[in-house]
């Protein structure tokens, strides 16, 4: 699987704030700087390199004060050399339930959000793909995770963090090259973030990790395939605008080529750009 450009995250469609409501609409580019990992944690690079462009609506909407719900819509294009392939990615939708309200101020306790997150396979995944992966937009399973994210402010500064732990189920594939069933495992992501602000600015990091378990197909005939665990690191830093209590921009940068031990993957930097509406209480 493609690291670069896999369907979900760590944290889903998700209100930190205090707001009612929020819509954000993003687009980003990456492309790939290590073509492939493979399950030794041997790097190799190619002379072409893939390009995929995501644009992502995320919203999501508070109701009973500390449940909110949320929903993930993106398209994804992938280019290589004169090909091109874009469609609907995997969407996922989510539910919230604040378990750490911050009612009273406390200069240690963090704000707490549980989240459970629902993926569907509304986009090809590779396994389905009869070009080597180019036309794939999505994992291709049914995922259901849970996570919870913490986050706290103190002074000038913003820090947070999140864990997600999701399972998959077993999906039939039919392809020309392929008849038979795909079986994945878990997988989880692991992830923090530093923030300080100046004024109506934000300069931000982060790291987040995320691991999947081998994924195993059995054709019908009876051959089994055994996989390799997928695991990568990505580092981001971003740049935020508040330009009032409604509207803020976000660009971002990402590079999964600096941390961690990846493995069975791919790698890539990437550009964002982020716009987000806000509605208060």
């Amino acid at each position: 699987a493609a690291a670069c450009c896999g369907g979900g995250g760590a944290v889903p469609a998700i209100i930190s704030g205090d707001d009612e409501a929020q819509i954000s609409t993003s687009i980003s580019t990456t492309e790939v700087i290590v073509n492939n990992v493979d399950s030794n944690g041997i790097w190799r690079k190619w002379d072409q390199h893939q390009k995929v462009q995501t644009f992502k609506i995320d919203a999501a909407h508070i109701f009973l004060d500390r449940w909110q719900v949320g929903v993930t819509l993106p398209v994804m294009q992938r280019t290589l050399n004169d090909q091109t392939y874009s469609g609907l990615s995997d969407i996922a939708v989510s539910v919230g339930y604040e378990v750490l309200p911050e009612w009273n101020y406390s200069a240690w306790r963090p704000k707490g959000i549980s989240f459970m997150q629902l993926t569907l396979p509304t986009g090809q995944s590779k396994f389905e793909s009869d070009v080597g992966g180019l036309d794939s937009r999505g994992n291709g399973f049914w995922a259901l995770g849970i996570g919870t994210l913490l986050t706290k402010t103190f002074m000038n500064w913003d820090a947070y963090s999140t864990i997600e732990l999701h399972t998959s189920r077993t999906q039939d594939i039919q392809t020309a090259s392929f008849q038979g069933i795909v079986k994945p495992g878990y997988g989880g992501n692991l992830g923090f973030g530093l923030g300080y602000n100046v004024s109506d600015f934000r300069l931000g990091s982060s790291v987040t990790w995320t691991y999947e378990d081998p994924i195993d197909s059995e054709s019908k005939l009876g051959i089994i395939q055994k996989g390799s665990v997928e695991r990568y690191a990505t580092a981001a830093a971003s740049f935020s605008y508040l330009a009032n209590d409604q509207w803020s921009g976000t660009v971002s940068y990402s590079d999964q080529t600096l941390f961690g031990n990846p493995l069975n993957t791919s790698l890539g930097r990437g550009l964002a750009v982020q716009l987000q509406r806000r509605w208060g209480r």
